[in-house]
């Protein structure tokens, strides 16, 4: 495997998502806005003959899971685009994340790429917003940007995050005890289905209306999402998280998270919550990807900034075991 710097273009990156998208000081430099709950994760008896990972063997795992709207402004009202980034406390007392957004593929190959189509939306005077002509210039020389913006334009807005599907745009290999390796990509498939409707009412909701609802649904019930496995074929491109695979693809459920109740974020011990995608653990390893591998550096640069200095994250489990 490859070595992939994860510094490449993070500064370059961070400054170029504040010039188009703007930036608040002291949040995340994307998915400004968010809110944490607890929930517990099981794996299903399938999973574990795909990797050999702690979580992934049967136990009942603690959870936390950071629900956001998308954008760099944590009081702008709900768009279309929603994070959902959780956390796995594990039983050897460290942690492993998975991010993911609500749609199936990231916008660029590369950080170059995305870099270059940040640079095509810059905005051409102070307050004008992004620039969208530019944008869809540079979306009409590179089909893969293309193609991704087209899934976004064409998506619907959220009823709740707990009728919303996520997707990890990476692929990530799975390693089981007897070695056998599987490349997969992953997403989160809510148990009560799938609802959208048109992005333009959100603008008319308060600016925490998805957050209001999930927490009233909680009150009720509680929500549980699926956690598929989306299977590589041997000549579908692992490396790449703007490139779709074959729609025919095999998918297996192996494993359901169960969200209880909104998180007390006083409480964590570890305030930063950082979601490094690529804080994993043994049963599963990265790609060459050159996006993730540019993610870990991006993240901690974000942190750094919000924080004032990178002052380090214990991983520390907020339920008390560690």
């Amino acid at each position: 495997m490859k070595q992939n710097n994860q510094y490449n273009k993070s500064v370059e990156l961070i400054e170029a998502m504040e010039n188009v998208l703007g930036y608040a000081p002291g949040f995340r430099a994307i998915h400004a806005g968010g809110r944490f709950y607890h929930g517990v994760f099981k794996a299903t008896d399938i999973a574990k003959t795909y990797s050999k990972a702690i979580h992934l063997q049967g136990d009942e795992i603690p959870v936390t899971v950071r629900f956001s709207k998308g954008g760099t402004d944590p009081d702008s009202f709900f768009g279309p685009t929603l994070g959902m980034a959780t956390r796995f406390y594990l039983p050897n007392g460290v942690s492993m994340n998975t991010v993911m957004l609500n749609m199936k593929l990231f916008f660029a190959n590369s950080p170059e790429q995305l870099l270059k189509l940040l640079e095509a939306g810059m905005p051409l005077g102070e307050g004008t917003g992004p620039n969208l002509e530019g944008i869809k210039k540079f979306a009409s020389e590179n089909a893969n940007v293309g193609y991704a913006l087209n899934l976004v334009s064409e998506r619907e807005g959220p009823v709740s995050f707990a009728n919303t599907a996520f997707w990890a745009h990476h692929t990530f290999l799975y390693r089981n005890e007897d070695n056998k390796v599987v490349p997969a990509r992953s997403s989160w498939i809510p148990v009560s289905g799938v609802l959208g409707r048109p992005a333009a009412e959100l603008a008319a909701e308060s600016i925490d209306v998805l957050y209001i609802e999930l927490e009233e649904r909680l009150a009720r019930e509680k929500i549980m999402f699926d956690l598929v496995l989306e299977l590589a074929e041997p000549n579908d491109p692992i490396d790449d998280p703007s490139a779709p695979w074959p729609a025919d693809r095999k998918t297996v459920v192996i494993g359901r998270l169960t969200i209880s109740e909104r998180a007390d974020e006083k409480a964590f011990t570890d305030p930063i919550m950082n979601h490094d995608p690529t804080q994993l653990t043994e049963g599963i390893e990265t790609t060459d990807d050159p996006v993730l591998h540019a993610r870990r550096g991006v993240y901690e640069a974000s942190v750094a900034k919000r924080t004032g200095g990178w002052k380090g994250t214990t991983g520390g489990c907020p339920f008390g075991h560690g």
